[in-house]
């Protein structure tokens, strides 16, 4: 390091303070001097052009202030009305997966419930094959109406009162051909 790379070193902060003080205080008595031979007129004048100037960098800032607050204002604004866009799209994100699951849910609600038809109605149709030679009346009722009844309880999950009206006929109607009428009584011999 020479001399010549002195003066590109920092300076210290107490002499660059007493350094701003001087060259201020230097601008100060070169403005003093320019001034004192100036006549009042021209003193007045520029005193004048001072304050319209400073009244223009005040209603420059003022307008700068507005400005700046009314783009601050637009950008909460903004992110407001972004927050509340993503609240929403959450929200219906939120309702079209419990439709879905809802969805799947009755799905499933339907197949158990076909499968559960199916093996009730194989069931009650093997059942009434295998009663047919010792109880066809009873064959006649497990493969009947109510087989129909009970699959379409289970399928369809509905019940019509109609249903009730042709099981009951056809359990009546099986059970009177099962019973064979009682022979004609004979009057008793004389």
């Amino acid at each position: 390091m020479n001399t010549d790379d002195a003066a590109s070193l920092p300076v210290p902060q107490q002499q660059q303070s007493e350094l701003i003080e001087n060259l201020l205080a230097a601008e100060a008595h070169r403005l003093a001097a320019q001034w004192a031979d100036a006549p009042p007129e021209v003193f007045r004048a520029a005193l004048a052009a001072a304050k319209a100037e400073r009244a223009l960098r005040s209603q420059e800032t003022v307008l700068r202030l507005r400005l700046s607050h009314d783009l601050e204002k637009e950008r909460i604004q903004a992110e407001k009305a972004e927050g509340e866009r993503l609240a929403c799209a959450e929200r219906e994100a939120a309702e079209r997966e419990a439709a879905a699951q809802i969805e799947q849910l009755r799905h499933r609600r339907h197949v158990v419930n076909v499968t559960v038809g199916a093996v009730i109605s194989i069931a009650l149709l093997g059942a009434g094959v295998a009663v047919v030679g010792s109880a066809p009346w009873l064959s006649v009722i497990l493969c009947g109406p109510s087989l129909l009844a009970l699959a379409k309880v289970f399928v369809l999950h509905r019940s019509d009162p109609d249903d009730m009206k042709l099981l009951a006929r056809a359990s009546g109607s099986a059970v009177n051909a099962a019973d064979p009428a009682p022979p004609p009584q004979q009057p008793p011999a004389p």
